[in-house]
Parts: C-alpha cells; structure tokens; sequence
C-alpha cells in the first residue's frame, strides 16, 4: 500500500498540486480527487503498470469520468423497473438510449483490457518486474479464489472483471467525493488546516515535498493514529456522506419488527439511508453543522452511540467493501476473507491525500457555486466542480 500511494502521491498528484501553486492558478479538486481515487483503486485492483494514470492523462481521464458520468440518469430503470424494460423490449420499445448501452461497453472493455494486462504480468514468464506496487493484489487473489471453479478461462476472467468494475466505479466515486468536501469544509478553517499541519508534522518520517532525499511515506497505523485528521474526516462523511440515498430491503416471510415498528407483513419493502440516519439530533447536536470536535469530545459512550448511527459505508452482509484501507490484515485466501480485507481501501487512501496535501499547502475557495449535494443516491455537487488554490507553506522541522 505504501509504495503505491507513494508513486502516486509524489509522482502524480503533488506534481500537479505544485505547479498550480507556483502558477497562482486553480484546480478543479472534484475531477482531481476522482482521478486520484481512481488510480488508487486501479493500482490496488490491477498494479501500477496496469491500471489507470487519470492524474496525468488528461484527455483519456476526462472521455472515462464522462462515460460513467453520463449514465447517472438512466440508473434507475435497470436498479428499479427492469420488469419494464424486459416488457416494453417485447414491443421495441426502449427507455434507454442505444448511446448508454456504447458506454457501458467502452467501460467494460477498458475494465477487461486491465484485467488482461493484470494476467500477462502475473504470469511467471513475464518480462514485467514485479514488485510489491505493481503486484495485482486484488487480481490475483480473485484469480487464485476461482482456480477451483470448474468455469472456463474466460469465464474466469469475466467473472473478474465485472467484480473489479465495481470497485473501481464505486471506490473512485464516493473516496473523490469525500475528499472534495473535505477540502471545501477546511478551505474555510484556515485555523483548522494548520491543526492538521501540525498534527501531520508529527508523523515519522513526515510527508515533505519536494524532498531533498528519497521520500518515505509514514505506514498507514500511523496515519489512523492522528486524531484531528480522523474526527476531520469522520464529520466530513457523516455530513456529506458520498452514498445518502435508500438501501432498500424487502421483509421476510417472517412477520418482522423494525425499530420498534408493528410487525411488517412479508414482502414490504423498507430502507434506511445515511442522510437521515446521520442526522439525528439526539445523536449528533446540531446536525446540520460540521463540527469535527463532536468525535473528539464527550465520553467513549458518546462516542460508540454516534459510531452506532454512522452510517456512510452501510452495516452488514452488503456494506461497502471499501471502508478501511487503513486497516492493516494479512490478505487470507479465502474469498469472503480477501473482502473483507478489501475493505480496507477508502479510508487510508483519503488520509494519505490528506496529509500529504496539507503537509504542504493550504487550500482557498475560488469558486464554490453548486457546491450542495445532488438529490440522489450517489450525491455529487451539483455544481460538479469545485476550483480551490493551493499556497505552498514553509515545512517545519
């Protein structure tokens, strides 16, 4: 995990970073954390050499987040009403486009390409040099989980690669989305960037860049250890969870009691979902406003109530896989195992981001119009932008 977060925080993203700060110029951090995310992920998922360089591929970086982007509307006919579709498809009749079914293709296509590159490389005879940052890790442990099947290669690799391309979407979308409220909420704390600062000056060895030697990333135990960093974040995701939408379920055959309800009927269909959940105001005083400190304050029951109600990554069987990367397991082989090792993704990766990012610059709104989520499951700005600068700060010993 260290060394691919290195390559791409000090030779992607920090790169970026500065010569917008040398330039007095503004990003778009709402794109730039998307296209980091998603090269964290496809770095983990499929190794280094394999996978994506949306940092500094532009144009190819741009055509993909467009593709997946461009499908939000129509999600809810094949999530909700494929019923419908399936019947009106009888009369040729369509509710979606022909153009989203050539985007989903060009998506799967590009998935499967990275998985063929993740199979040649992980091959014995490869003339690749494998190293613990271009290791496929997630690949080859769906790989070797399938090698018992008695499914065809290709069937081996389909399965795979229809996996993988959750991940991927999914990881990239919420991680970039929290990472861009992060930003947005401590570009208007300067006070609260420099407890941060501090906070991330402690770590050994700190994150300097540029660095006058070969530069080390702290591990990430360490990163989980920084309080302020922590209840900076744990607030970020419960007031702007990337994911607010409904969870639906359907009750079982069994009459079934919810939170002190009557009991349901079989067959009702009932959710619950982060943004209200994360909202209580017994739980979380004054809920509209983000306030770090709740997470730091008041007593451990305080705490593991609110922890109970926090919600931004779901709870159970069906939770997302990405939670934790900053967690650190040994990768087992059994399947359910490597999920849940899995899960160990969002979070190391947004804290690395974070501390590298404000080790050595603060961070100023430019143009935050639209910044409120959407209405919808998966909850972007609805402006989809947010244009902040960068001011490289004096690094302190």
């Amino acid at each position: 995990m260290r060394e691919l977060s290195h390559e791409i925080l000090f030779n992607r993203l920090l790169p970026i970073i500065e010569s917008s700060a040398a330039e007095k110029d503004s990003l778009d951090v709402l794109e730039l954390n998307l296209a980091s995310s998603m090269d964290f992920m496809n770095a983990y998922i499929f190794g280094l050499g394999n996978g994506s360089d949306f940092l500094r591929d532009v144009k190819t970086r741009q055509h993909f987040l467009d593709l997946y982007q461009s499908r939000k509307p129509y999600v809810f006919w094949p999530a909700e009403c494929l019923w419908l579709l399936s019947f009106l498809g009888r009369f040729h009749r369509i509710l979606i486009p022909q153009w989203i079914n050539a985007a989903n293709d060009a998506l799967e296509d590009w998935c499967f390409q990275m998985c063929n590159s993740a199979k040649s490389s992980s091959k014995p005879d490869s003339v690749t040099k494998t190293t613990p940052s271009t290791t496929p890790v997630v690949y080859n442990q769906l790989f070797q989980s399938l090698l018992s099947s008695s499914t065809s290669a290709l069937e081996h690799q389909t399965t795979i690669a229809s996996e993988v391309l959750d991940q991927g979407g999914a990881g990239h979308e919420t991680s970039g989305i929290a990472l861009t409220y992060y930003m947005h909420e401590l570009s208007q704390r300067p006070d609260l960037q420099s407890a941060i600062r501090s906070e991330c000056l402690t770590l050994s060895p700190p994150i300097h860049y540029p660095s006058s030697s070969t530069p080390c990333l702290p591990s990430p135990r360490a990163l989980d250890a920084l309080p302020v960093l922590h209840a900076t974040l744990m607030e970020t995701l419960r007031l702007h969870a990337p994911i607010p939408g409904p969870q639906p379920r359907v009750t079982p055959s069994t009459p079934t009691s919810l939170a002190n309800s009557p009991p349901l009927p079989s067959g009702v269909r009932v959710s619950a979902n982060a943004h209200s959940l994360h909202r209580n105001p017994d739980v979380f005083p004054n809920p509209e406003e983000w306030r770090p400190q709740r997470w730091l304050e008041g007593s451990k029951a305080n705490r593991d109530e609110m922890m109970r109600w926090f919600w931004a990554f779901g709870s159970g069987g069906r939770m997302c896989i990405g939670s934790n990367f900053a967690m650190q397991r040994t990768l087992c082989s059994s399947f359910p195992q490597f999920l849940f090792f899995f899960q160990l993704t969002l979070s190391a990766e947004m804290k690395f981001v974070v501390a590298a990012v404000y080790s050595n610059y603060t961070t100023h709104i430019v143009d935050d119009a639209g910044i409120e989520q959407q209405d919808a499951y998966t909850a972007m700005p609805r402006g989809k932008k947010l244009l902040l600068s960068f001011q490289r700060v004096v690094a302190e010993n």
